[in-house]
């Protein structure tokens, strides 16, 4: 089990390959499509917390959406009527316990799930702005790239001076000119600034190209997400809005407020497109 499991976990099949931790774009083809990827991600974690979803989560909204007059959560209330039928309605949790005066109605489940439907079909970008954004990204992190070149460079030199270091204490031990005590005590010392230099070069690239591989699946999600938005069962509708958003406000006339997580904030800001 242990064996499938880093086999479904392994980003190497949607086109990644891991180096010293930190995740780069292949050179190999993607044996499945990233989407595919994502969505077996999104079921392996749905099952580890399948009895705390169970347990606590009401609705696949429930802990995202607020009202946008007081600002409480919305949960989730089930009114019988005198025939018997039940209608599932999102009250706002301040009113229920009794801490805040808010007038604000109770609102239709359905009709809620359907605004928050509806603005994923408004974010969806098309594929020209995505490989505009794409290249408006991807030329910032060259230029911040460029511009730490010097840091890099004095990173760099310091980690061959440590590495001539090394070859001459071999070198003087060999020729007996320094005991055994000596060459260990210099080289834990050598290893331990080589060790940090190179973590330090390493996240030089690493932050880099990891932003840029999470941009990029962000910017892959933002092209199809009313898409994907639609296929998803309650779980999967749940990690994507986790994913989007950190509160959505309904106002009263049932317009949305939406507060969204990072990196979309910065990928649906109007100035980035411009």
């Amino acid at each position: 089990m242990s064996s499938i499991h880093r086999l479904l976990t392994n980003p190497y099949y949607k086109g990644d390959v891991i180096n010293r931790g930190t995740r780069y774009k292949g050179n190999h083809p993607a044996l499945v499509p990233a989407e595919v990827w994502y969505q077996v991600q999104s079921v392996l974690t749905a099952h580890q917390r399948a009895v705390e979803a169970t347990q606590f989560h009401g609705h696949y909204l429930k802990g995202t959406v607020h009202c946008g007059q007081c600002g409480s959560r919305l949960i989730v209330s089930n009114v019988k009527n005198r025939h018997g039928n039940v209608y599932c309605y999102f009250v706002r949790s301040g009113r229920h316990s009794k801490r805040t005066d808010c007038t604000r109605q109770a609102m239709l489940i359905e009709d809620v799930e359907k605004l928050i439907e509806d603005y994923y079909s408004r974010v969806q970008i098309m594929p020209a702005q995505q490989d505009a954004l794409s290249g408006i990204l991807h030329h910032e992190f060259d230029r911040l790239m460029a511009a730490e070149t010097e840091e890099l460079e004095r990173l760099t030199n310091n980690r061959d001076r440590l590495e001539g270091e090394q070859d001459r204490l071999m070198q003087a031990h060999y020729a007996d000119a320094i005991p055994l005590s000596v060459l260990k005590r210099e080289q834990d010392r050598i290893l331990a600034e080589l060790d940090q230099v190179t973590r330090r070069i390493d996240a030089h690239f690493g932050d880099y190209a990891e932003a840029r591989a999470h941009l990029d699946d962000a910017l892959g999600l933002l092209g199809d997400c009313a898409n994907i938005y639609r296929r998803c069962d309650d779980t999967n509708l749940r990690l994507c809005n986790q994913a989007f958003f950190t509160k959505v406000f309904i106002d009263e006339d049932n317009e949305l407020r939406v507060e969204l997580g990072r990196p979309f904030e910065m990928l649906l800001d109007p100035k980035v497109g411009l």
